[in-house]
């Protein structure tokens, strides 16, 4: 999408959004999902918020995701930075590079941004030493019907780049590797 002001909001699978700009600021509320977001200068100066129901997130010049889900939100910084807001009130102000994620009792600052976090946004999903069970639900977004996978494989660590558009090459590819 491409908002009034210039700014981009690419939307994942499952996802629920509420644009609401006033006079006095610009404001996103993530219902459900993920968004990848790329703000643009506004002309009348009016901040820029992404609202989910465990906090608030102001952008400060910046790229960066959200997902949220039933358990928490998860924030990746790609450029510029975010202060975030949370529920019970805990403040933080997250750089490029950084991510986060906060429920409605704790803030926590995790390792670094996670390139996987923008990647869907170009119909790849990347992933590196990651748990097949996570991978397939990932994939699973993207495809119609059921990926299961046994218990016994579940855990083991895959490595790849898989593409969302085509699950079935994506499977393919998987069962190669």
């Amino acid at each position: 999408l491409r908002l009034a002001d210039g700014s981009r909001v690419w939307l994942n699978t499952g996802t629920a959004l509420q644009v609401r700009y006033q006079n006095s600021m610009r404001s996103l509320a993530l219902l459900a999902g993920e968004i990848l977001i790329e703000t643009a200068p506004d002309a009348q100066g009016r901040p820029f918020f992404v609202q989910t129901r465990f906090g608030r997130l102001q952008a400060l010049g910046t790229r960066f995701t959200v997902r949220l889900t039933d358990q928490q939100t998860r924030l990746d910084v790609f450029d510029g930075a975010v202060e975030s807001l949370t529920q019970y009130g805990g403040q933080r102000r997250i750089e490029a590079g950084g991510a986060a994620r906060f429920d409605d009792r704790a803030l926590t600052p995790l390792d670094g941004a996670d390139d996987m976090r923008a990647a869907w946004s170009k119909g790849i999903l990347l992933a590196d030493n990651m748990p097949l069970g996570d991978l397939l639900a990932e994939l699973s977004r993207y495809r119609r019907g059921h990926i299961n996978v046994a218990p016994a494989v579940a855990s083991l660590k895959v490595m790849g780049v898989y593409p969302t558009d085509d699950t079935d090459q994506a499977l393919a590819m998987l069962a190669q590797t």
